[in-house]
């Protein structure tokens, strides 16, 4: 059966045999047979995996190092994507035809539907990858890659930074060949971090490398909130207007700059969040509210302007969040007693509480991808201080926990393709960064310096 594009069916779950990779942390998830059959349902929830094949890159003169790194990085994009069943190398038949390509004959005994193959050399001043993907059914060549980076003169070899970016950059063409959506390997997560002094807001690569601070406001920043296309990044920002202490919304290219501030109320204003056009912002305020600290949730036009208040009740409206179709908001709200999860039209109406498991709700954000809509993810305690992450489903009532063995799992944020979760959590004496596939499979540590919260996924 020839390849081809590829419709939600079924998740894999397994993590598959992979080279070894220091950032990957595994904490096992145990369940009952009701919460096996959940995390079987979620994993049906995506696309239909393919069975792929990555043996070890041809090697053309003198790029070994390179080669193994692309392999490597390339390797873990693709088990990261939730898309692929990766075949253990020890199956991989050790022969090609005679004229150097695939013998699909042999290939086609290890069970892999597709097979990928590198070729690195070096040419004068540059470094030259070439990425062919097969169809190991017909022998048919899918997809063909060639990237060219120069090699600076003074460099021994090209920088880690460099390779890659072109192997997320394949990663991401493979998954959108076979799911119609580009994979978020070149994707960047924003978050907030004191490793270099006071709580800024950092970026990094969705696999935690390339980390830069892009805001030095001298205070705190806090909760960054990707904009749907990636070029802006709205969060919260407490300098000081006129020597007077503000909490307001700011706005940041994701390039760095002084940003402007766009909403300065007379209260704290927290948790923004994107319309999926772009052309909106739903945020949490003190400005309106009955009681002292009670917030208030209110939606904008991005630049600030056009400011309505949406909620209007005596008790804690926060950590708003937009549906994929931009027509609903989930939200926190403290009415009825506790901590709950709801959700309502964008204009306040149609307020319905969920039934989600856990007590003490907090930082819930819908999936963004349109064929997964019905997921929310949030945090919930379990009971004492212990949060943990868990994904809701709107179409079964039901919920499952995608994180176990910490202490407190908090603020989740989806890739902008929906198949992983990016969140907070205690490791040792201070907090850090991880990412999770959707169904609680390939968790891996992204932060090891610092503290570091309130992540955000988004930008290509």
């Amino acid at each position: 059966m020839n390849l081809q594009l590829r419709l939600p069916i079924i998740f894999f779950a397994a993590l598959a045999s992979m080279p070894s990779d220091t950032s990957l942390v595994q904490v096992p998830i145990t369940q009952n047979q009701q919460g096996e059959d959940i995390y079987i349902e979620l994993r049906n929830r995506a696309v239909n995996p393919i069975t792929l094949a990555v043996p070890t890159f041809s090697i053309i003169s003198g790029a070994e190092g390179e080669a193994n790194m692309l392999r490597q990085v390339l390797w873990n994009d693709l088990d990261y994507s939730m898309v692929f069943d990766l075949v253990d190398s020890k199956f991989y038949p050790d022969i090609v035809s005679g004229d150097g390509s695939p013998d699909f004959t042999a290939w086609r005994q290890t069970d892999a539907e597709a097979l990928i193959r590198g070729f690195v050399r070096r040419q004068d001043d540059d470094l030259i990858v070439e990425f062919r993907l097969y169809d190991v059914a017909s022998g048919q060549q899918i997809i063909g890659k060639r990237y060219y980076q120069e090699i600076p003169v003074t460099a021994a070899i090209i920088s880690n930074s460099q390779l890659r970016r072109i192997a997320h950059e394949f990663n991401d063409e493979a998954v959108f060949y076979f799911t119609g959506q580009y994979g978020a390997a070149s994707t960047r997560i924003a978050y907030v971090s004191n490793r270099r002094g006071p709580k800024e807001i950092h970026l990094m690569d969705y696999d935690g490398y390339g980390d830069q601070r892009i805001t030095n406001d001298g205070g705190f920043a806090l909760n960054p909130a990707f904009s749907p296309n990636g070029d802006q990044i709205a969060y919260v920002s407490y300098r000081s207007h006129d020597g007077i202490p503000n909490v307001d919304i700011a706005m940041l290219n994701k390039g760095g700059g002084i940003p402007p501030v766009i909403i300065r109320t007379n209260g704290q204003d927290s948790s923004p969040d994107w319309s999926p056009d772009g052309s909106r912002l739903v945020f949490s305020s003190t400005k309106d509210g009955t009681k002292t600290g009670n917030s208030e949730i209110y939606i904008s036009k991005s630049d600030g302007s056009d400011l309505q208040r949406i909620t209007n009740n005596s008790e804690i409206d926060t950590s708003p969040t937009f549906s994929p179709n931009g027509r609903e908001i989930a939200f926190i709200s403290t009415r009825g007693g506790g901590q709950h999860l709801y959700k309502m039209s964008i204009d306040g109406i149609n307020v319905r509480r969920l039934p989600v498991e856990g007590t003490q709700i907090d930082s819930p954000t819908w999936n963004p991808n349109p064929q997964l809509s019905d997921l929310i993810a949030y945090a919930a305690s379990e009971g004492g201080n212990r949060f943990q992450v868990f994904v809701y489903s709107l179409s079964t009532g039901r919920s499952v926990p995608v994180t176990r063995g910490y202490g407190r799992a908090d603020s989740p944020n989806w890739s902008p393709d929906g198949r992983q979760i990016v969140f907070e959590a205690a490791q040792g004496n201070q907090n850090h960064i991880f990412a999770v596939g959707l169904d609680g499979s390939r968790l891996r540590q992204l932060t090891r310096e610092g503290a570091n919260q309130s992540p955000s996924w988004g930008g290509r």
